[in-house]
């Protein structure tokens, strides 16, 4: 099994432990017609919670990739730094969303949405609020 794959088995288990359906490797048609996936949706019927979380590793597997003060001043925005390879998988929520993708009326099947990026990605406290707010 991918070290990907086994990080999405640990966190769809962590899910289930709290009490959410789960899914792996949901797939997703993309507006050109074409196949993407969510790594994982977990659903709570009973708080109508979804999540849609997505796992994402890039470069040697030890490797921890950084957003701290040093590279906020230099790039501005961890979207800038992140240069579109955690974060183009946002792409896809709103598609995710739309009625039909998930459940056929989305609004009343979900009243909590959790977007859930589990990576190697590590953000300073001191960056982190300016950082959710880009993202």
């Amino acid at each position: 099994m991918a070290e990907a794959m086994t990080v999405e088995t640990i966190v769809e288990a962590d899910w289930r432990m709290q009490g959410f359906w789960t899914r792996l490797r949901f797939p997703l048609q993309t507006q050109k017609g074409g196949w993407s996936d969510i790594d994982l949706v977990a659903y709570n019927p009973e708080h109508r919670h979804l999540i849609i979380a997505e796992s994402k590793v890039r470069g040697p597997k030890k490797d921890i990739y950084a957003f701290t003060k040093y590279t906020q001043k230099s790039y501005g925005d961890i979207l800038t730094y992140d240069e579109d390879n955690y974060f183009r998988f946002l792409r896809h929520i709103g598609l995710a969303c739309a009625d039909g993708a998930i459940f056929k009326n989305f609004k009343s099947m979900v009243k909590i949405l959790t977007i859930q990026l589990v990576s190697n990605y590590y953000i300073s406290e001191d960056v982190k609020e300016d950082a959710e707010r880009s993202v």
